[in-house]
Order: structure tokens, then sequence, then C-alpha cells
């Protein structure tokens, strides 16, 4: 049988859910480099961007950056490095564990309602 460690420390606090909303400076980005035609809102866009490829480069910095910080939040967390496996057998042992205790419980509910102790 298996051994697990169990604690009774509260888990680390989460990330904020911001650290991995990217999609906000993606969507600015990309609207940066999406053809404007300003004289006529329904007409074809142009093929001039809006913007300079090289001011671009401060916008990509953050979005890397951004990135960056989500990876290395996701590699802060607890049991991050386990396999799926590993944590399957640690369920598999835990739903094993419930359930003897649930049949411990039922087996004390009948032996004890007869004899007025329990």
């Amino acid at each position: 049988m298996p051994t697990t460690t169990t604690t009774n420390s509260p888990p680390p606090p989460l990330p904020p859910p911001q650290t991995f909303d990217i999609l906000p400076t993606l969507t600015h980005i990309l609207t940066l480099l999406l053809p404007t035609n300003t004289n006529n809102p329904s007409s074809p866009p142009t093929n001039n961007p809006t913007v300079d490829p090289k001011d671009l480069i401060p916008e990509l910095n953050a979005l890397k950056l951004k990135i960056e910080k989500a990876r290395q939040a996701i590699a802060g967390l607890p049991d991050v490095e386990r396999s799926v496996e590993e944590q399957e057998g640690e369920i598999e042992e835990l739903v094993r564990r419930v359930e003897g205790g649930r049949g411990v419980l039922r087996a004390l509910g009948e032996g004890g309602a007869g004899d007025g102790t329990g």
C-alpha cells in the first residue's frame, strides 16, 4: 500500500487571475497591426499598418513578460511536477480510504443502534 503524507496546513494561495490574463495585451497588439480606413469604416481595410513594426517591440516584450510571469506562477504551485499517473494513483488511494471510513461508520451505526449506546 503506497504511503501518502497528509498535512493539515492550508494550501498556498493561488496566483491572482490577472496573472494569466494575456488576452487584453494580445488584443491591443493585434489592433495595432490591423489596418484602418478612417474615411469610410464600411470600405475594405487598406494595406497600411497603423504602427511601425519597431514600435511593436515594447508591446511584444510586455506580452512576453506576462507569459513568463504566468509560467513562473504555475511552476511555483504545489505538486505541479507530479505526473498525471501519480495524481490518479493518489486519488484512487484517497477514494479507497474514504470508502473504508464510510464502511466503518455504517458498521458502527448498525451495531450501536440496538444497544442504546450509539
